[in-house]
């Protein structure tokens, strides 16, 4: 392995104003890179400049910006072209890169050319979730973003139901923040009763909430949490 060529996985706040989650070793190693792939470049500058980066943006940093530019041909060219002796640093939106974003394809390119992959310390809203739910930690699955059609998502909610009751594995999810209520909405009236939904909003944030208890008691109050990033668990 060509260890001077490093893919350093750097993460990112859950919610705004909240860098004092952030190591200080990683603002360190953060301090050096000039070279970014990040899913979305301005608010990745933004990001950058509150942990304490100083260098100038338009001289001294180069980026790939993942939302403009997402071709496979396009990160196999920032990465041969790196210069001798810098390293690549990888920038999620939110948490840890790799997960639920496309840093996962800037990795598995990385490893087949030679890099050293480096993950940093950081918030991870999907296991913050899951240790505060209360529910099953040793067996688990993440199933990322839901089905958006309607049908097709009902569907998979009790695919993830049955999967829960049949295995005991907390089934772990997502969904686009605007449309929260409307899928807390199916799975109340669509699971069973004694299943457990934990909800997991705004993490680390000033309006953290996360609360897990039955689908009967959920009935007696739901909770709004419309354009709040969330992470949801089920299990029995």
């Amino acid at each position: 392995m060509d260890t001077h060529k490093k893919l350093i996985l750097i993460p990112t706040v859950l919610s705004e104003n909240t860098e004092t989650v952030i190591p200080p070793y990683v603002k360190e190693i953060v301090a050096d890179i000039q070279y970014f792939i990040v899913e979305n470049s301005r608010t990745s500058r933004r990001y950058l400049r509150k942990i304490g980066f100083s260098k100038d943006f338009d001289k001294e940093v180069h980026f790939l910006d993942l939302s403009v530019q997402d071709s496979t041909a396009q990160i196999k060219l920032f990465l041969k072209n790196l210069p001798e002796g810098h390293s690549i640093g990888v920038l999620s939106e939110a948490g840890c890169p790799s997960i639920a974003d496309p840093g996962a394809e800037v990795v598995k390119l990385a490893h087949s050319h030679g890099f050293e992959i480096i993950p940093l310390v950081g918030p991870s809203s999907i296991l913050m979730a899951l240790i505060s739910s209360g529910m099953n930690g040793q067996g688990f699955t993440f199933n990322g973003y839901l089905p958006i059609e309607k049908s097709e998502k009902l569907k998979r909610i009790k695919e993830l139901e049955a999967s829960a009751l049949k295995t005991g594995y907390t089934q772990i999810f997502m969904e686009t923040p605007y449309r929260n209520n409307a899928l807390v909405k199916d799975i109340i009236d669509h699971c069973k009763e004694d299943m457990y939904l934990c909800i997991a909003a705004d993490i680390t944030g000033e309006k953290q909430f996360i609360k897990s208890q039955r689908i009967l008691n959920w009935k007696k109050d739901i909770p709004d949490i419309h354009k709040v990033p969330a992470v949801f668990c089920i299990n029995f």
